[in-house]
């Protein structure tokens, strides 16, 4: 039986991408998107998720959110800190990633 979980992607911080969106910069922002997955990864799992035309690895952080009380997936990109200028730029302007501050 399929689920909808909240995807909450922190991307690695570039100092060289320059966005109007995020003019100081993504490390307080947090990129979130919900799907619908048959299993449900746990934290250490890598999945395939997208923006637009590209597909990139999203490795889980945890995955439950007490307050929304439903899975909200906390995933880094990859898990690790390198991503090209143009899959960065892919994310940053995707319209099916919702931008939102760590602080609001």
């Amino acid at each position: 039986m399929s689920q909808v979980v909240e995807v909450s992607l922190r991307l690695p911080a570039r100092s060289q991408i320059k966005s109007a969106a995020f003019p100081y910069g993504v490390a307080d922002i947090r990129f979130k998107k919900q799907i619908e997955l048959e299993t449900l990864p746990k934290p250490g799992d890598i999945f395939p998720m997208s923006a637009a035309s590209l597909t990139f690895p999203c490795k889980v952080i945890r995955n439950w959110d007490e307050g929304k009380n439903m899975f909200v997936l906390a995933c880094e990109y990859g898990g690790s800190s390198r991503i090209s200028n143009d899959d960065y730029s892919t994310i940053l302007e995707a319209p099916d990633w919702t931008a939102k501050p760590l602080l609001s």
